[in-house]
């Protein structure tokens, strides 16, 4: 099953990377159907000033040997997601990086997850809608999800640079289209997942389809006009 799937992912590789650079006009035209002046908000950004204040108050380099585990973790994920057999995870010692093997080699998906996936914040978006209910939509369950969210900008921040290995691996020109383009939809779906839960998801995804079609129908139009 792990070939089959890395062969069509193979397959998909450019034409997800294509997708995903036409699709950042109406990615960042979506932003601005959120309304930001709501409690949900202001909490999330609270538990993200929160992390902020834990790397200086924790130190730098903690909280970067919990990127390396959360970096390692995510590749983990994601092949079992792929069913590939995972090897053991190992983290350097001094803090520095660590390393997860793949049996099988593994494909892009698996390589480059750790860099537009949120893992830690996703399994809390799992359980955050029970959360809700108990709490009573208390503000605290919200940020504590901004948390998680910064912890994972901060990671992706951190290890995103011209020496990655995994972005080599994959090659520059696709990484940076794909980590950015997943990015933009990976925030969105955050930010509306932080109003509505996942019914919130669903309608932004809807949401960045209609813009979409709309910005390429409006293209298609002009195009056809100058021909």
């Amino acid at each position: 099953m792990g070939r089959i799937i890395d062969f069509i992912l193979k397959w998909l590789k450019w034409p997800v990377a294509v997708f995903l650079l036409l699709s950042i006009p109406a990615l960042l035209q979506s932003y601005d159907y959120f309304n930001f002046r709501s409690v949900k908000y202001y909490a999330m950004g609270c538990g993200m000033a929160v992390y902020v204040l834990m790397i200086f108050v924790a130190g730098y380099n903690n909280c970067h040997t919990m990127q390396v585990i959360s970096h390692e973790l995510t590749h983990t994920f994601f092949a079992i997601l792929t069913f590939h057999d995972a090897g053991r995870v190992r983290i350097n010692p001094d803090g520095s990086g660590g390393s997860m093997v793949v049996k099988g080699g593994g494909n892009w998906l698996i390589t480059l997850a750790p860099y537009f996936f949120p893992l830690f914040a996703f399994f809390y978006m799992l359980i955050m809608p029970g959360l809700l209910r108990v709490s009573d939509g208390h503000w605290l369950v919200y940020g504590i999800f901004g948390y998680f969210i910064a912890y994972y900008w901060a990671t992706v921040l951190e290890q995103v640079h011209p020496k990655q290995t995994d972005i080599i691996k994959e090659g520059y020109i696709f990484s940076i289209i794909f980590i950015i383009g997943a990015n933009l939809y990976t925030t969105g779906m955050v930010l509306a997942f932080n109003s509505k839960l996942w019914e919130g998801v669903d309608l932004y995804l809807r949401l960045v389809t209609k813009l979409n079609i709309d910005n390429w129908h409006r293209v298609a139009g002009l195009i056809t006009q100058n021909l």
